[in-house]
């Protein structure tokens, strides 16, 4: 039931601040989740949720305690300024186990819903959340390599008494130990893996929500596609889409730097900027908007004290299906487009040989104004596909054979493209390891 108001908004502020997730969050961002938190009151001896329960709710303890049980079995007991039900934010996942009052206990309370209206609005949030994510697969990366090192060098020492023969049977106590310790150390190893896989798996989640839905791609370039294949779990490229108005919007194709946990992060960084700057600080100008990402990027990496080539390729294109119109600007990666009465030719404008982020914080980038007649088909790509190596020749697939490719099946309707350009590179590939993240976005206007 509601609770009567209990604590301050600074209580609550001080209670959030001790919140992992939000650890590196400032001060008036979580001033406005602690605003947004509800207090509820539960008597002693009152379940919360039971396991197996949806849950999409965080809970802090303002006083009193709880456990967390699994029937007549006790996991934990919480109290006051403990936090649980974190990752139910990020992730609706049924309960992995019941929560029971121990006593009268106020919690606050912060649902999915009202937490990811705030998070999108403010990328420190998000950088907070990666932040442990990352943190935690590091720790966990280094406990598997000691792990695995302690297993080789297990391994070696029960050799070595495999070896002794005439020692055999006066050190079968040792030798049973040693397996049962190899056994041990195998499902650490196993346990600390799932761990690791999660934590990445509740990235995806949080990126598979940033990128747009294919639908709404559809409801303004009805003729189009997307192939989208990352390398692992979460990928370093990303498309985003935004609508200024019936027949305005903008479309961009990105490739950040390296693939996995690294690059996801970045297009997190890349997507939040790009909502930034383009709905919220109102600007549609394709230069500019590459030269304020380029500046976010290089103070957000703290590139003018420790320069790094991280950072992004990417091509953003305003379209204006009234005025048959693209205003393109590139960072490294260009467009591709295919004329009906020049079905023959494929015509590329190349991008500025600059990246996002890197050494400087001054780029200067050129926009590009394409008046394209009905039935154009355009092509905005990662370096992905071309890098591809195939499995029987171990060469890349390369720039050649991709324009090729699109000039055989331009013509054809969007579905069958994306069919034609996965077979081909699943084809390509073969048993080979997928080189990079891919990214192929299609449409015809």
């Amino acid at each position: 039931m509601k609770a009567e108001p209990l604590g301050t908004i600074q209580e609550r502020l001080n209670v959030l601040k001790n919140v992992s997730i939000f650890a590196r969050t400032e001060d008036y961002i979580l001033l406005k989740i602690a605003e947004a938190l509800d207090e509820i009151s539960i008597e002693a001896d009152e379940l919360l949720f039971a396991k197996d329960d949806e849950g999409n709710t965080m809970y802090v303890i303002l006083s009193g305690s709880v456990k967390i049980h699994d029937g007549d079995y006790t996991f934990a007991k919480l109290g006051h300024g403990q936090v649980f039900g974190e990752y139910a934010l990020l992730d609706t996942e049924e309960r992995s186990a019941s929560v029971t009052a121990l006593e009268k206990t106020i919690l606050l309370v912060l649902d999915q819903e009202t937490f990811y209206g705030i998070m999108v609005n403010h990328v420190q949030i998000l950088q907070g959340i990666l932040r442990v994510l990352v943190g935690r697969a590091r720790q966990t990366n280094k406990l598997q390599e000691e792990l695995a090192r302690e297993k080789k060098r297990i391994e070696e020492q029960s050799e070595e008494i495999k070896q002794q023969n005439e020692e055999i049977l006066t050190q079968n106590e040792e030798i049973i130990q040693q397996q049962q310790q190899i056994a041990a150390q195998n499902d650490l190893l196993k346990e600390k893996n799932m761990l690791i896989t999660s934590s990445i798996n509740y990235a995806h989640h949080i990126q598979s929500a940033l990128l747009p839905e294919l639908n709404d791609l559809r409801k303004f370039m009805p003729e189009s596609f997307v192939f989208f294949q990352p390398k692992d779990i979460v990928s370093g490229d990303f498309y985003w889409f935004y609508p200024l108005s019936d027949y305005r919007f903008m479309l961009v194709c990105a490739d950040c730097t390296g693939h996995g946990v690294p690059g996801a992060f970045m297009s997190f960084l890349g997507m939040t900027y790009f909502r930034q700057i383009v709905e919220f600080q109102g600007i549609t100008e394709v230069t500019e908007i590459l030269n304020l990402l380029n500046q976010n990027i290089y103070i957000a990496l703290k590139q003018e004290f420790k320069p790094t080539k991280d950072g992004m390729d990417l091509a953003v294109c305003l379209i204006d299906k009234q005025q048959q119109t693209i205003e393109f600007a590139g960072a490294k990666n260009g467009i591709f487009f295919i004329e009906p009465h020049n079905p023959s030719t494929i015509q590329i404008i190349k991008a500025d040989n600059a990246a996002i982020g890197g050494y400087s914080s001054n780029k200067n980038f050129h926009k590009h104004i394409i008046h394209y007649q009905a039935n154009t088909t355009f092509y905005l790509t990662s370096d992905g596909y071309r890098d591809q190596f195939g499995f029987e020749n171990d060469e890349k697939f390369l720039m050649k054979r991709f324009k090729q490719l699109l000039l055989d099946i331009h013509a054809k309707p969007m579905d069958e493209q994306f069919k034609i350009l996965a077979d081909t590179h699943f084809a390509w590939r073969g048993n080979a390891v997928q080189t990079d993240d891919i990214l192929v976005i299609g449409f015809r206007l």
